[in-house]
């Protein structure tokens, strides 16, 4: 059997990332094919003594290069002084977070007995920290997976395993994962919070491109679509924002390469190139400060590697889908690096138009794809202490649009072609300095800006002509120029990880400057619209917010088995509209004015005949302060297992809306009595008219992480609690005059309990089984509202709060919020098929299980063809009929399956797969649920598809 090198070495396995390599991909020669031999068995052995695994997704047989390299350039900073060899590579695992194996014949022991390592302190790659470590022995190492490492005797050591001992021998085993959820780089099983990571190799095989499929991998995550304002709505454990326009937040902070991103976009759109996914389930105010209060989202792309590659795939499918990526990567010197990724997707419409709509090909029509993406990034190791990443991402969506259907085939009237143009550059910087005593300084900068022009059919039943035909109901939303600006700022001082207290302190700085013209043309059948006016602008030049904080964390290791953490952070938030207005006009803005208003009154009264006038002023600054803390207890009970207890708070700042209306009649905007009036009324929207305010939530968590099956299993769960008040609730609003405007309100409360479980198995050596349980129970616990699509009639569906001065008030206490199935599950099974010489093939099957959930607080679901009249009593016959389900989606499940065949020895793979495959229309949220035929954004129908990529080094 296998013994130790160096009598004080025994076998390692420290904290780590342990990946088993296939035997396949270990033949290099019947020398080095007896070496990985010998390095299984140790593998295995040092797994049956430490059993420290983790979950993590196994990269395929054909890309595993790929993570080889991209582990090969990955940087650690490093402290280690000169002691012996077995102590320095202690200290090398733990400060790397590497699993480290030693071993080789007893024959050895005294060649290297007693050997002093050199000492370290710097940024250096694993390779280079590892040269300079064994420099003075006779000893090599070897990378298992790119993430274990194993040191190896002599190669005229080695030696034939055991007679007998076979890879079918050894048991299944899971590798590690590092995640930086605590930003601290730490094992996945050893981090004690609720995160869900996925990596690129696992994102890759499963076709995970874009948030809708990457929510069916992770608990309790839900991601609604927008049409008019090409958005994603993202909910996490019931918490999240319906509001998709320049003012609205989502309560699921978004990160990309620790930039803080406000608009949901580029690497959030293309899953492309990246490193891994983390997830954070559950309020993140202290690390992760803005709008976190349901969770975080953080993206990691691929980093620039220390080696020659490059990866294309093409993928074509249902609909004629084309979709191409591009991956190059080239060391420029020997301590810089740069890497290009580029994607490209299109694919035809599955709408089916009616013969009275305006002509489209169906690769313009709407629900088409039209979009790319391209980043280049620089990694540059300046010297041993100091490192600077750059990255530069563009993002480009020229497709039509989302639309809304009542179902795949039901054809829809278009009269307004969707046209998008969207374009988003961002520059992230990451510059980290290792200081004296192991303490590091990185500076993390970032810039974005976005602009978008869009068209977009609102009504979906007017032919060619009805927007210039006033007998023939007609709207149309054009967003004309929208730009955004986004700047952060952030500062990290913290100490070494190997320190028993560790600590950081962090400075964050974030801004926006956003405008936008948005016209609205919604002509009613008889000529006229929203309060008098079939058409209205809204403009809003100058909206913006702004956030600096300080925030910091302690984490005490009280023994080996318990540790204490405790964080808070204090911040400053400050919102701000200047000059925004909403403009109606008496006519329609693009048919009868080409888009010029003219001269606008100061108000409706003040109007000449066919003059524009100013709706609503807008203009408000508000801002709030917050404290949020964090405190937590975490147990070690053994080497697999692992106990935490933490209580967690949440802030989301307040956010603005349209504002009031002014009354009188005024000679125009130099009478001194409208410039009072105008002061009155933003006076009067600086005290609530003109914003919404904060939105909290604390969390209360008991989690575990077990591995189980001799390191063949992990399971993990989390039962929280969280207390969610003030909620930012949004919908469409019918004002006195008629006119609609999104609104939002705070909900008083609401509590969400809930478990999550994560399940990761690797059933046999060539069976991986992956997947997740959720139960969530969340509801209102007081909330008084007008339902926003029946204001007349909400007491169909919910008792009246009896307030008499308010009739048309409801009671909404008690019912489920939006976007929460009380249960959903997913599983995922990989199995490997080796087809000897050929190859080797792997078959995956997949199932995502839904249940039912509302799109709207009122919990309507079905119409029965009456509706009760709040003030009256009355039950009047629904002009619109009855119709199931009008604001619910039924409980439903997905498949998916794919089978993919590497060749033996090539570069190269196939992979044939098929998404949704029983062809489930599924909607993910309600558009119009108050006409005959509701509207909902469904999911992809049915596809099928092939990928073709290569892989060179």
């Amino acid at each position: 059997m296998l013994k130790t090198c160096c009598g004080s070495l025994t076998p390692l396995l420290l904290a780590a990332q342990l990946c088993v390599m296939s035997a396949a991909n270990a033949v290099d020669g019947v020398a080095e094919a007896i070496a990985e031999d010998v390095v299984e068995g140790v593998v295995e052995r040092a797994m049956e003594s430490t059993a420290k695994t983790a979950e993590i997704n196994t990269p395929d047989s054909a890309e595993s290069s790929a993570a080889n390299a991209r582990a090969a350039n990955t940087s650690y900073r490093l402290r280690i002084p000169s002691q012996p060899l077995d102590q320095a590579l202690l200290a090398f695992s733990r400060q790397t977070g590497l699993a480290v194996m030693v071993s080789t014949q007893q024959n050895h022991a005294g060649d290297n007995q007693g050997i002093a390592a050199p000492a370290l302190e710097g940024e250096f790659t694993a390779e280079a920290a590892l040269e300079r470590l064994l420099a003075d022995t006779d000893l090599r190492y070897r990378r298992v997976d790119g993430q274990g490492i194993v040191i190896l005797p002599p190669s005229t050591a080695i030696t034939a395993p055991p007679q007998g001992e076979t890879l079918a021998d050894q048991r299944p085993l899971l590798e590690e994962v590092e995640v930086v959820a605590s930003k601290r780089r730490t094992s996945l099983q050893r981090t004690p919070m609720a995160v869900t990571a996925i990596n690129g190799g696992t994102l890759r095989e499963r076709n995970i491109d874009s948030l809708q499929q990457l929510a069916a991998e992770v608990p309790s995550l839900q991601v609604a679509r927008n049409g008019d304002h090409t958005a994603s709505m993202l909910y996490l454990r019931g918490v999240g924002s319906d509001n998709h326009t320049e003012a609205g937040d989502s309560g699921v902070a978004t990160h990309v390469d620790g930039i803080f991103s406000s608009r949901v976009q580029g690497s959030a759109v293309l899953l492309y190139d990246l490193d891994r996914v983390e997830v954070l389930r559950g309020p993140q105010g202290t690390l992760f400060g803005r709008n976190s209060t349901g969770g975080v989202l953080n993206y990691h792309t691929a980093r620039p590697e220390s080696e020659w590659s490059s990866r294309i795939s093409l993928i074509v499918g249902d609909y004629r889908q084309r979709k191409f990526t591009a991956v190059a990567n080239a060391p420029v010197t020997d301590n810089w690096a740069l890497r290009w990724a580029g994607v490209s997707e299109r694919a035809d419409s599955y709408v089916d138009y009616t013969d009275g709509s305006v002509y489209a090909r169906r690769s313009d029509r709407y629900n088409n794809a039209d979009l790319f993406s391209h980043r280049l990034s620089s990694s540059w190791q300046i010297n041993d202490s100091l490192n600077w990443w750059l990255s530069y991402e563009r993002f480009e969506d020229r497709s039509a649009g989302s639309l809304p259907l009542v179902d795949y085939s039901t054809a829809v009237t278009i009269d307004t072609p969707g046209r998008t143009q969207l374009d988003q550059d961002a520059l992230r910087s990451r510059a980290e300095l290792l200081l004296p005593s192991g303490v590091s300084l990185t500076y993390i900068a970032g810039y974005g800006l976005t602009s978008r022009s869009q068209d977009w059919d609102e009504d979906r039943s007017g032919a060619v002509g009805s927007e210039t035909d006033p007998a023939i109901y007609h709207q149309s939303n054009r967003t004309i120029w929208s730009k955004y600006r986004a700047r952060q700022h952030e500062l990290q001082l913290k100490n070494s990880d190997e320190e028993r207290l560790r600590w950081l302190l962090a400075y964050f700085s974030f801004s926006e400057s956003n405008g936008i013209r948005f016209d609205l043309e919604h002509q009613e059948a008889d000529g006229s619209g929203w309060g008098g006016a079939p058409a209205h602008s809204f403009q809003q030049p100058n909206r913006g917010s702004r956030l600096d904080a300080i925030y910091g964390q302690l984490d005490f290791d009280i023994s080996p088995d318990w540790e204490l953490s405790a964080g808070a952070r204090t911040g400053r938030d400050q919102r701000h509209d200047r000059g925004g207005r909403n403009i109606a006009c008496p006519d329609l803005i693009r048919s009868d004015r080409g888009g010029e208003l003219g001269e606008i009154a100061v108000n409706q009264a003040s109007a000449a005949e066919g003059q524009c006038f100013v709706a609503n002023y807008n203009d408000v600054d508000r801002t709030w302060h917050s404290t949020t803390i964090m405190a937590r207890v975490t147990y070690r009970p053994a080497d697999q297992a692992l106990l935490y207890l933490q209580y967690a708070e949440g802030f989301k700042p307040g956010i603005v809306q349209d504002g009031a209306t002014l009354g009188g009649s005024y000679d125009g905007a130099d009478d001194p009595e409208f410039q009072a009036a105008l002061q009155a009324l933003i006076a009067q929207n600086n005290a609530g008219a003109a914003y919404v305010g904060p939105e909290t939530s604390t969390n209360v968590e008991l989690g575990f992480k077990l591995g189980l099956v001799d390191g063949a299993m992990t399971l993990n769960g989390a039962l929280f609690n969280t207390r969610y008040r003030d909620l930012q609730v949004s919908g469409l609003a019918v004002e006195e005059d008629g006119t609609e405007l999104i609104r939002s309100i705070n909900a008083p409360s609401a509590t969400i309990r809930g478990l999550e479980l994560e399940l990761n198995w690797a059933t046999t050596l060539n069976g991986r089984l992956s997947g997740f349980l959720s139960l969530l129970d969340a509801h209102y616990d007081r909330f008084l509202a007008v339902d926003n699509e029946f204001p007349l009639h909400g007491q169909t569906w919910n008792p009246s709060a009896d307030n008499t001065d308010f009739p048309d008030l409801v009671d909404f206490s008690g019912n489920r919020l939006k976007q929460v199935p009380e249960l959903s599950l997913g599983l995922n099974y990989r199995h490997e098929l080796p087809l000897g010489s050929w190859g080797q093939a792997t078959a995956r099957v997949g199932l995502r299980y839904s249940g039912d959930m509302y799109f709207d607080a009122a919990n309507r679901g079905h119409r029965s063809g009456q509706l009760l009249d709040n003030r009256s009593g009355e039950w009047a016959e629904d002009p619109a009929g009855p119709a199931r389900n009008i604001d619910r989606q039924p409980a439903y499940s997905l498949w998916s399956a794919g089978l993919k065949f590497t060749p033996s020895g090539g570069n190269w793979w196939l992979d044939l797969y098929g998404d949704n495959l029983t062809n489930n229309a599924v909607a993910n949220d309600v558009h119009e649920a108050d006409i005959t035929a509701p509207e909902y954004y469904y999911g992809a129908p049915r596809t099928f598809g092939l990928r073709v990529g290569a892989q060179f080094q």
